[in-house]
Order: structure tokens, then sequence, then C-alpha cells
């Protein structure tokens, strides 16, 4: 069960893809989400000490311009990030730190919420669906 106490903020310059990943979300139980469009936006919605978000979804271009992660954002997700070598400062870096060459989808989302927001041991293990196709093709071999 996702814990709805968690706050995400969406940063992207295109009032779609951030919808489409708010959309996204909601479907895994998430529904404490800011969007915004620009990097002032997160800058003044960062800059509250007291209120800092759980999670930071960014498009790499208004990252560009941050300089870094946020001090006030615990888990960051930076997407359309074409180069993935890490350049931040040893200090800036965030609990987690995920970037992805492209924009998220159903699977790159659920595994990343499911670092920041493990699902609860009494649900059982979830199977890969690599791994579940993997384990019915050898039990049809045999």
């Amino acid at each position: 069960m996702p814990n709805k106490a968690l706050t995400i903020l969406i940063a992207d310059e295109q009032h779609l893809q951030r919808l489409y990943i708010e959309k996204m979300l909601n479907r895994l139980g998430y529904h404490r989400i800011v969007p915004v469009q620009t990097f002032e936006e997160v800058q003044l919605l960062t800059a509250i000490p007291a209120q800092p978000f759980d999670v930071m979804i960014i498009n790499a271009g208004l990252v560009t311009l941050t300089c870094g992660p946020q001090p006030q954002v615990h888990h960051v997700l930076v997407y359309d990030h074409l180069d993935l070598n890490p350049d931040t400062p040893a200090g800036a870096t965030p609990q987690v730190l995920v970037r992805l060459p492209g924009a998220p989808d159903n699977v790159n989302l659920e595994h990343f919420m499911d670092i920041i927001d493990p699902p609860a041991a009494t649900a059982g293990l979830r199977v890969l669906p690599w791994l579940r196709e993997l384990s019915r093709s050898h039990v049809a071999g045999v």
C-alpha cells in the first residue's frame, strides 16, 4: 500500500508531460502531487526548509538550470538525461538519485517509487514480468 503522505514535485515545461506523469502516479496510489512548469517555481517550492518534498521528478532541461539537486528534496528522478555520469557535488546528493535517458513510463515510475516507498512485506513478493515469462517458458519446455 503506497504511503499517501509522500509529497511529490513534478517539474517539466510541457503541460502534457506533467499531466502524464501525474496520472501514472495517481494510478500507483500517490495523490499529494505538485506539478510546476518553470525553474523559478522549483526554486520557490524547494526553498521552504520546513516542508521538504519527498520526491522530485524533473526534466533534465530544468536540472541544468538548478546546478544540482535541491537540498529540500529527499529523492530525485531526472528524465530526458543524456549524460548519465553523475557530476553532482558530494554534499548535495539526495538519498536516491535516478537518471533516465527518456521520459518515465509506467514501469520506470513504479520501480522508482518501489525504491522510495517499498511495498509492505505482507503483500508478498512481486515477480518481474520478464522473470514470470522466463519461468513459464522453462516449465513449458520440461
